[in-house]
């Protein structure tokens, strides 16, 4: 097992040793972390989450662990996870921004999804089809991915609800398409669902073949990041070397969020989020280059 992929085990064991006594616990929290007013706003919504009932729409989730999933995720967004062998990783990354900034945003909608089997959110209808619904919470050999199903019932009703190119051949939901080209996102579909979720005004370069025509990667970055916060769409091969191989798709694959750029002699130091952890990773400047093919930045509104 590759070192990164062996300390997120570690830390997920450590967290569900935990578990119990983090959140069983109502508004008691650990004493080490602060939560901002809109965390707080979240939790209290769920307090009023009533544990007794299932939901009809969602056959397969029972309440307590639903629950204990949307507890998680807005006390520690950073550690949202796409999952093993998903091709989840956009809705992951839209979520772990979504409760970053909009956790109460978020609680809202998950409760109302779960209890009505529909929801509006930032004015984007999302209905999950019965299939979505049925099989939500039941997902296996996902790996973390498979004890936390309010996490299951998100990412499958998002792509369930949003269409691109990728889906012409695969339209519709059935049992296994998490694995495949339903699930998957291109990038056009992905700055469409941060523009309808979260309600971000966003600038964007780059495609899905063709990297963003920028002379000096780490100054753009840079700048940017000054704007607000950046996402950048990637060719996973050169990101992770464990997952370097001879032949290498030329194509984008996934989605990180960047938080900081350095140089640091001749190499880049970049520091960034993706599956449920953030990292820091040095990297040559011509690597670089090969590994972005889109950057998203959500610009922060004017005070």
């Amino acid at each position: 097992m590759v070192p990164h992929l062996f300390m997120r085990y570690f830390l997920v064991v450590i967290f569900l040793m935990l578990n119990q006594e983090i959140f069983s616990q109502g508004n008691h929290y650990p004493h080490f972390y602060t939560l901002n007013p809109r965390q707080q706003a979240a939790l209290a919504m769920l307090e009023q989450f009533d544990t007794s009932a299932g939901s009809r729409f969602w056959p397969a989730i029972k309440p307590a662990a639903f629950l204990s999933n949307l507890r998680r995720n807005i006390i520690y967004p950073s550690m949202i996870n796409q999952g093993e062998n998903t091709n989840f990783c956009s809705y992951a990354a839209i979520t772990h921004i979504l409760i970053t900034y909009q956790p109460d945003v978020y609680a809202k909608s998950m409760i109302t999804l779960y209890r009505e089997g529909i929801d509006t959110l930032n004015g984007k209808r999302l209905q999950p089809t019965k299939k979505v619904r049925d099989n939500a919470g039941s997902l296996k050999r996902k790996g973390e991915l498979d004890i936390l199903p309010a996490n299951q019932l998100w990412f499958l009703t998002l792509a369930d609800e949003y269409r691109s190119y990728l889906n012409l051949l695969d339209p519709s939901f059935d049992p296994g398409n998490e694995n495949d080209l339903w699930a998957a996102s291109n990038y056009g579909k992905f700055n469409r669902m941060l523009r309808q979720l979260g309600g971000y005004q966003l600038e964007t370069a780059g495609s899905d073949l063709i990297r963003p025509w920028k002379n000096e990667y780490l100054n753009y970055l840079s700048k940017q990041l000054k704007k607000g916060t950046v996402i950048l769409y990637v060719n996973n091969s050169y990101l992770h070397a464990s997952k370097y191989s001879i032949f290498k798709l030329r194509m984008p694959t996934h989605f990180i969020v960047l938080y900081d750029i350095q140089p640091a002699g001749e190499m880049i130091l970049i520091k960034y989020w993706d599956y449920g952890l953030k990292t820091q990773q040095l990297i040559p400047p011509k690597r670089l280059r090969k590994l972005i093919f889109g950057i998203t930045t959500i610009l922060q509104e004017e005070p």
